[in-house]
């Protein structure tokens, strides 16, 4: 469910990913930090798995909201005025 209570379909890992991105709205959030903070682990090895779920997330939601920083991660940014769009 987004901020404005639709429906978007997920697997679980995407659903902690929108939730943990969504308590953290505007931060910049390393690859590594959600590697850790999402799937528990500890040692970097899976930042394309961190691509691939945004890359997902994105398609859902649309693409404007999650921004790449490049070099560092990424960072939840709804548009104003609300958040995501359905695309489930």
């Amino acid at each position: 469910i987004d901020e404005k209570g639709n429906y978007i379909t997920a697997n679980e890992t995407l659903a902690l990913l929108y939730l943990y991105l969504l308590e953290h709205k505007g931060w910049v959030l390393s690859r590594d930090q959600l590697l850790k903070d999402v799937w528990g682990w500890v040692d970097g090895s899976g930042t394309r798995t961190v691509d691939s779920h945004v890359k997902s997330l994105r398609h859902k939601l649309g693409a404007e909201t999650i921004r790449t920083v490049h070099g560092v991660g990424y960072a939840f940014e709804p548009p104003e005025g609300g958040t995501a769009h359905n695309h489930a």
